[in-house]
């Protein structure tokens, strides 16, 4: 790679952004239109991809971060869906905790205060390379998160807003 390979790679997505031409949306949130289905559905697919992940490569950085991020989408779904919040509302990590713990979605289990516990002092260790995760917290991580969206779309009752379909914790 060269320098004006790195230009022209710029220019590129600066003109596609600029022209508003980004190409046809994933399938899994081209037909979604209310703000909560779209958290829901970057809940799925980053579900989706974490189970490519575990089939084919020991990416454990990837899944663990994808993790994270599905279990917020998750949170800011039902957030957004069950109060008249925007998704743009949540301009901290913390804040959709704290929301999802306020509501007594996982009654008084303290879930979600966990889970934005380690994600506050681990997530930013293994973004910067302090700590790199190892396959049992990345399968950790990945059941997690499979368990917390498989709770909220259920609690939601949105079952058939929801794309993961049936997950065989076997097939990966």
């Amino acid at each position: 790679m060269r320098l004006d390979d790195v230009v022209d790679a710029v220019e590129t997505v600066e003109s596609l952004l600029a022209d508003g031409e980004t190409g046809p949306v994933q399938d899994s949130l081209s037909w979604q239109q209310a703000d909560a289905d779209v958290q829901l559905g970057k809940a799925c697919a980053m579900l989706g991809t974490c189970r490519q992940l575990r089939r084919g490569t020991n990416n454990y950085v990837s899944i663990v971060e994808l993790s994270f991020n599905a279990i917020e989408r998750s949170f800011q779904f039902y957030v957004v869906d069950q109060t008249a919040a925007e998704s743009s509302d949540f301009r901290a990590h913390e804040q959709v905790f704290e929301e999802i713990e306020g509501r007594g979605v996982f009654s008084d289990t303290g879930i979600p205060g966990r889970i934005d516990s380690f994600r506050s002092e681990h997530r930013a260790r293994i973004y910067y390379d302090i700590d790199r995760p190892g396959r049992d917290l990345a399968t950790g991580m990945h059941e997690l998160a499979e368990a917390v969206h498989g709770y909220v779309v259920k609690f939601a009752d949105a079952h058939s807003r929801c794309n993961c379909g049936e997950w065989d914790p076997d097939e990966s």
